[in-house]
């Protein structure tokens, strides 16, 4: 999947290289979903990749989080929105379509990715309509509603919702919504009546 925490959450640090059984224990646990280290798959070229360069084993560290964190936010999307009586927008779904068909992405990949986008806008709508806060432009998520996100991840772990098995995926989460270096979009340019692909031509 595209998104959020894809450019928004990858971090300079390491997860824990561990055993077999190591691998299996979960990292973190979401609306009722845990994910390991064994969930996440990697291409011989990769590991090839990683083994032969000096910083093979840095690049790996933050390849794997950034699969935790796609992971994490993926469940909290779907999890959210079905909470909230949230639903995806037909004609968000459509545009978004339009937008990105390609010989690449194209049948079910782009259904599924399609969906997921229109429903993870009406998330942000929502969340930015109830928390207000700081929105910063991400590359590939230009209004990204950052405060209220971490304000609702922030309730989830209250609740027990979001569970951390391992203490260094939950610092390097928490670590990844300071983004102080983020374009912070002013107040008067935050708007979320229609997602940023359905203004492309």
């Amino acid at each position: 999947m595209r998104r959020f925490l894809l450019s928004f959450l990858i971090v300079f640090c390491l997860l824990p290289v561990g055993s077999a059984m190591a691998e299996s224990a979960p990292l973190v646990t979401i609306a009722g979903q845990s994910f390991s280290k064994a969930d996440i798959k990697f291409t011989p070229k990769q590991l090839k990749t990683w083994r032969e360069a000096p910083s093979g084993q840095a690049q790996r560290g933050m390849f794997t989080f950034s699969k935790v964190a796609e992971f994490i936010h993926h469940a909290f999307i779907l999890d959210f929105a079905k909470n909230n009586a949230l639903t995806a927008s037909p004609e968000f779904v459509a545009s978004f379509k339009k937008a990105f068909a390609s010989d690449t992405l194209k049948g079910d990949k782009l259904e599924t990715l399609a969906q997921f986008s229109a429903l993870e806008f009406a998330v942000d709508a929502f969340l930015y309509q109830r928390e207000g806060g700081k929105v910063i432009f991400d590359q590939s998520h230009p209004m990204l509603p950052i405060e209220a996100y971490f304000n609702a991840y922030k309730a989830y772990a209250n609740s027990q919702r979001l569970v951390f098995t391992d203490a260094e995926t939950e610092r390097l989460w928490w670590l990844s919504f300071a983004r102080v270096n983020a374009i912070e979009v002013p107040a008067e340019q935050v708007e979320f009546s229609v997602p940023w692909w359905h203004k492309l031509d």
